[in-house]
């Protein structure tokens, strides 16, 4: 799943992809880590908010 494009795994992980899902939090981890200055609670605040946008993202 490396070589497929974000719109593609975005696709696939709002079918229920959960490998999809996964690879895109993976690709995102350093800028959330970035943004979430070090706070744990804030990191995994704003991974379920990147899940609950590409569910209800139309693509």
């Amino acid at each position: 799943m490396k070589n497929k494009s974000l719109y593609e795994l975005g696709v696939l992980a709002k079918n229920g992809d959960d490998l999809a899902m996964l690879e895109i939090i993976e690709r995102k981890k350093n800028m959330l880590k970035r943004y979430s200055y070090g706070d744990e609670d804030l990191y995994q605040y704003m991974v379920l908010k990147l899940i609950e946008g590409i569910k209800k993202y139309k693509f």
